[in-house]
């Protein structure tokens, strides 16, 4: 059942999250079998990046006594930061193996305004999961979901202001998002490098960048 309700949950956020993309690259006139070509790359590199990030942080505690549950990802553990850098990551290798023209801030427009669609849809699988749950009991999953419908409200209602300049929107806004609900979250679902959760640096370092790609001239 669990199985089922997750993959389930996590397929429909990932389809959500790219009809959204293609949407607005049919709006921006972007080719759109570019963007489907780069689809499955996104994906891809996404899904490995955030396993990767979950069983780096549970690897002592988990993985080293099981390694071969690590690819048990229908068990849940996927953190998005590390599927935010191994999508990103991917989307520009299959530009360059598939020799793809398109320019850099079209492309990460594209991507990242599906992004947050899919993330407040795929919260709810940590629901059917029993995950990210605060300290006192607070349903942090829930506010993630309906802060990530927020953020994708705004992207959408600003997107032609934000020409160029989503991805860079996109991190600010999710980088704020996490930083406070971080502050709520129980010690033991943190991944701590010194006493600071890794999901608050990673946060703060893409608020950070974030905010230069939004001075930064297209």
């Amino acid at each position: 059942m669990t199985f089922n309700l997750y993959g389930l949950v996590l397929g429909i956020a990932i389809l959500a999250s790219f009809q959204a993309s293609l949407w607005l690259a049919k709006e921006r006139k972007i080719d759109i079998k570019v963007i489907e070509g780069l689809f499955w790359w996104v994906v891809a590199g996404g899904i490995v990046g955030a396993r990767a990030y979950h069983v780096i942080d549970k690897w002592q505690e988990i993985y080293s006594l099981n390694p071969q549950s690590a690819f048990y990802i229908w068990n849940g553990g996927l953190a998005i930061w590390g599927a935010i850098i191994g999508g990103v990551t991917a989307l520009f290798l299959g530009v360059r193996v598939a020799r793809v023209k398109i320019h850099r801030n079209d492309l990460l427009d594209v991507v990242f305004f599906g992004l947050p669609l899919g993330q407040a849809i795929g919260r709810w699988g940590n629901f059917f999961n029993n995950e990210i749950v605060g300290r006192n009991g607070e349903p942090l999953f829930l506010y993630e979901s309906v802060l990530n419908l927020v953020l994708f409200a705004v992207i959408w209602g600003l997107r032609k202001r934000l020409t160029g300049k989503i991805a860079g929107f996109y991190l600010v806004g999710y980088g704020l998002i996490r930083v406070v609900l971080e502050t709520y979250r129980q010690s033991g679902d943190q991944w701590l490098v010194n006493g600071v959760s890794a999901a608050t640096i990673f946060s703060v370092a893409a608020g950070i960048g974030g905010a230069f790609l939004l001075r930064k001239k297209s």
